[in-house]
């Protein structure tokens, strides 16, 4: 009976994740008609939906500080939206589901029931390739939606603490008979990149040039740089880069992007691996809006002639001043989250410069920021020190990767290294601030998920 609820779940999306309770599932009464997944088709149609695995958390980039409200503006969001700006304790109020939450979850469950069915499916030599694939691209997609939901839901890594800080629940079966409680932080890391060093050993290494939400081994190297960066394991976070760009490393020269238009890049850019994109739920995290300001400091920091500032940001129409964001690499409203090469060379760069590299460092800058500049204008940049390599790395990685999603993440482990950020929301008369390694940095879980589960909350 476990099954039937699961795959009518899966293949007719009646059931939303939050809502989905045990004794739902216990309740529902078999039907011989339900049709289990189980071959290769069915199963790499589950991993192909796009209204499942398109997306990822925003209320981090919510949260963060590249763009500012007026508060007029601020107090026509939405309660969840109007909390997450100015960091509020109580931040849910009576919404007790949450898509950031749910969403990833139901990425999860889809993997398992992938995972669990491929097991039983024996291949034709013909269709190897293609159940290798499929297994990879599981592993890799529960991976993704695990390293998200630890980035927002769980404490900044710290070595020192990760086996007795608590993460999230991990969730590896379809299983519905066992509440999982939450798991230390260092466990869900290790689970994380197991998943994904596996996915390695199944998944090709070409990235589909129109499939870009398909993984490839190049998407899983960029996900594990990505986690190691965020736990602040350098040397592994450059390694991995570097064994991604081995295999794909192609740069969009911006002097071939035309600066008038609003939507600059489509999804099928060069520079994209792997295609994610924010909640289609938050209203904040979009383009175009004309209610969204970039931050001023942010836009300044780009030289005249960078186009990156022509080609990420657009004057706003009636608001004289006022900077909004254009379309970014999803190619659509909604901002892009996913994985790109641009990124990997910000990665690289950091982690040659954390272990005294600055001459391989500055490459890896200079070479991402020659595609940046107009022609002929760019002075490769040079640095005396580690430091100062360091920071020039992260003042270009804030003004690369701005509008991404990745603002929150880098946030919580300069402060892990002492940066002392005091984010500030100025509302007039009121002003808000969030002060370096605030508990409010570790979202909450949502009043569905404390009910259905009994995990400890996140204390804010």
């Amino acid at each position: 009976m476990k099954n039937i609820c699961l795959y009518l779940f899966v293949l007719f999306s009646i059931l939303a994740v939050p809502g989905c309770t045990k004794t739902s599932f216990l309740d529902a009464k078999p039907n011989t008609n339900i049709v289990i997944p189980s071959t290769l088709t069915d199963l790499r149609a589950l991993l192909n939906n796009t209204y499942v695995f398109s997306y990822s958390p925003g209320i981090g980039e919510v949260s963060a500080d590249n763009y500012y409200l007026e508060p007029d503006d601020w107090n026509a969001l939405s309660a969840l939206e109007h909390n997450l700006y100015i960091w509020e304790k109580n931040l849910y109020g009576a919404q007790r589901q949450l898509d950031d939450w749910s969403i990833p979850n139901q990425q999860i469950l889809y993997t398992n029931i992938v995972l669990e069915q491929w097991e039983k499916i024996h291949p034709l030599s013909r269709d190897t390739v293609e159940w290798r694939d499929i297994k990879g691209a599981a592993l890799f997609l529960r991976a993704y939606a695990m390293a998200h939901l630890i980035f927002h839901f769980a404490p900044a890594y710290d070595s020192t603490s990760a086996g007795t800080l608590d993460g999230i629940p991990i969730r590896l079966s379809t299983d519905i008979h066992t509440i999982k409680q939450r798991s230390k932080l260092q466990v869900c890391i290790d689970q994380t990149i197991a998943d994904t060093r596996e996915s390695l050993q199944w998944l090709q290494n070409a990235i589909p040039l129109r499939e870009k939400n398909r993984p490839s081994r190049t998407a899983a190297y960029a996900l594990l740089s990505r986690i190691y960066l965020a736990c602040r394991q350098y040397d592994l976070a450059g390694k991995m880069a570097d064994s991604a760009l081995m295999l794909y490393h192609k740069l969009i020269d911006y002097n071939t992007i035309d600066t008038r238009t609003n939507t600059p890049f489509d999804r099928y850019n060069e520079e994209s691996i792997y295609f994610s994109q924010s909640m289609p739920t938050l209203e904040v995290a979009v383009t175009y809006s004309n209610v969204v300001f970039a931050d001023t400091n942010v836009y300044k920091s780009y030289s005249s002639n960078d186009l990156r500032q022509q080609i990420y940001f657009r004057s706003i129409s009636g608001s004289p001043g006022k900077i909004g964001f254009k379309s970014g690499y999803s190619g659509t409203i909604l901002l892009f989250t996913g994985l790109t090469t641009d990124e990997l060379y910000l990665n690289r760069a950091e982690a040659f410069a954390k272990v005294g590299n600055t001459s391989a460092a500055l490459n890896d800058l200079n070479h991402l920021l020659s595609k940046r500049w107009k022609m002929g204008f760019y002075i490769p940049y040079q640095a005396n020190s580690v430091q100062e390599t360091l920071l020039l790395i992260r003042q270009e990685r804030r003004k690369e990767l701005i509008w991404r999603g990745l603002r929150w993440i880098d946030l919580k482990r300069y402060n892990q290294e002492g940066a002392n950020i005091t984010l500030t929301r100025q509302l007039t008369p009121n002003s808000y601030t969030l002060s370096p390694n605030d508990p409010r940095y570790i979202f909450p879980f949502p009043d569905d998920e404390i009910t259905l589960s009994g995990i400890a909350q996140n204390l804010r």
